[in-house]
């Protein structure tokens, strides 16, 4: 995946390393749903309470299944990344991204889904996770 993004880069606590949110953002796209590395959600995810698809989560494997049932169906088929928008909330380790993105379902017949991702990142992990779908076309018709 390639953007015409610049990489933002902030120092987090001593605790923490330097961290590119967008880095963060198109590796996770990358890693969890086009490479299905779901061994790797840890990474990703705070281990407690993350809020997905308004679903309270408590454990990385409630994620993980959550995770499954959409590759399901997806089949092989890659998160295409059309923009992310990322801005600092409040402190300086809290991010608020919004990812723009299509897929395309198997499922459906081969139907490109387009949706929007809204992230609440604290400490280099999600927190919290919301998607929306925004419109879908079947493959060959335009917008």
């Amino acid at each position: 995946m390639q953007t015409k993004l610049a990489l933002e880069t902030y120092k987090q606590p001593a605790e923490l390393v330097s961290f590119e949110i967008t880095s963060f953002i198109f590796n996770f796209y990358n890693h969890i749903w086009n490479q299905h590395k779901l061994d790797q959600i840890p990474s990703y995810y705070a281990g407690e309470g993350v809020l997905y698809n308004n679903k309270e989560f408590t454990t990385n494997d409630q994620i993980k299944a959550e995770i499954i049932k959409t590759l399901f169906h997806m089949g092989d088929n890659s998160i295409l990344i059309d923009s992310v928008t990322c801005n600092k909330r409040g402190r300086s380790n809290d991010w608020g991204v919004t990812a723009n993105w299509s897929t395309t379902l198997l499922s459906e017949g081969d139907k490109t889904i387009l949706g929007t991702t809204h992230f609440q990142i604290c400490n280099a992990k999600i927190v919290r996770e919301t998607i929306t779908f925004t419109k879908g076309f079947l493959m060959g018709s335009s917008l």
